[in-house]
């Protein structure tokens, strides 16, 4: 597990350099030399606390060692990274809301601004950044886990699939599902807000920004490949759209697939945004640019919530599926 742990990790710094340097920022800036170790020692000690602290140092054994965990031990090694992400999440909430109270309480004293907006960045950016990992490290022990309780030739599936007219008509509705969504999105965003200037943020003009497309693609791929659920994923998508029954075995391996890359676009997406954000206070001479800078930055999490938003219905379709419901 300590190699799906060091992958990782490895491709979340690589991205958040990336980041870093495409959005003008410095990659030091993202290391509070405070805030993250002390976060970090918090955790560590919430974990030991709560008594799943053998079951979470597990995830850094070697593999030959961690192939040979028993199914108890794997599930308290899942349930330890559950609770170390919601502990993670309560953390970095109580951080973000003290630094805000003191952002506006002192509101007219500029050199403390900076500091304060800094630390309620960073507890979103470090929320995003190891919660990925545990994300990813528990989408991989829960696959391990359903396919040790699975049977022999729980995959074998003899129901057949849709005809090709009727798997036509599925693809159908659901793009015209997804087109009227969109359609009520644009609605509502058009009626409820206002917007003077000549610029138009879900445009495609901004929406095209490479940098943030790769930034929420690509590292959410690599990290659902790490978890051993890229398969399992693509899987699921032909099981819906072909509107084929499932075993239970089947049903749980594409739900789990589908919950983690969704979690993964989600955490991508804030981690992303927020390194743009800080990108942009290194640039504040010229506000003309502010606009157009903060939606450029905010480009990833758009894809990831719109991405969501397919995955959603996907997943509760993926639980209608299964034979024995």
């Amino acid at each position: 597990m300590i190699i799906e742990f060091l992958l990782s990790f490895l491709v979340l710094c690589i991205t958040a350099t990336i980041c870093s340097f495409t959005s003008g920022g410095l990659i030091w800036e993202l290391v509070d030399y405070a805030l993250l170790p002390g976060l970090l020692l918090i955790l560590a000690l919430m974990i030991f606390l709560s008594g799943y602290g053998k079951a979470f140092i597990r995830i850094f054994q070697a593999p030959k060692k961690f192939k040979n965990t028993g199914l108890s031990e794997l599930k308290k090694t899942e349930a330890s990274l559950d609770y170390a992400f919601k502990a993670l999440g309560f953390i970095c909430a109580f951080l973000m809301l003290i630094s805000g109270i003191y952002f506006y309480l002192n509101l007219d004293t500029r050199n403390t601004l900076g500091v304060n907006l800094a630390a309620i960045l960073l507890s979103f950016f470090y929320l995003s950044f190891f919660g990925m990992i545990f994300i990813t490290l528990k989408g991989k022990i829960k696959s391990n886990i359903i396919k040790y309780m699975a049977e022999e030739n729980t995959y074998e599936n003899d129901k057949a699939a849709l005809s090709g007219k009727k798997l036509a008509l599925s693809i159908i509705k659901i793009l015209v599902s997804l087109s009227f969504i969109a359609g009520l999105y644009f609605l509502i965003i058009h009626f409820s807000t206002a917007n003077l200037t000549s610029e138009n943020p879900l445009s495609f003009y901004y929406l095209r920004d490479i940098p943030g497309i790769i930034y929420i693609f690509l590292p959410s791929f690599l990290l659902l490949t790490i978890s051993g659920n890229f398969k399992s994923f693509f899987l699921a998508l032909s099981f819906v759209i072909k509107n084929q029954k499932l075993s239970v075995t089947q049903k749980s391996i594409s739900l789990n697939a589908i919950s983690t890359l969704r979690m993964l676009f989600i955490l991508e997406g804030i981690m992303a945004t927020i390194g743009g954000f800080i990108g942009i206070l290194f640039n504040l001479e010229d506000r003309s640019a502010l606009g157009i800078a903060f939606t450029v930055a905010c480009v990833p999490m758009i894809y990831a919530l719109l991405i969501n938003l397919i995955l959603l219905p996907m997943e509760s379709k993926i639980s209608q599926l299964c034979d024995s419901e």
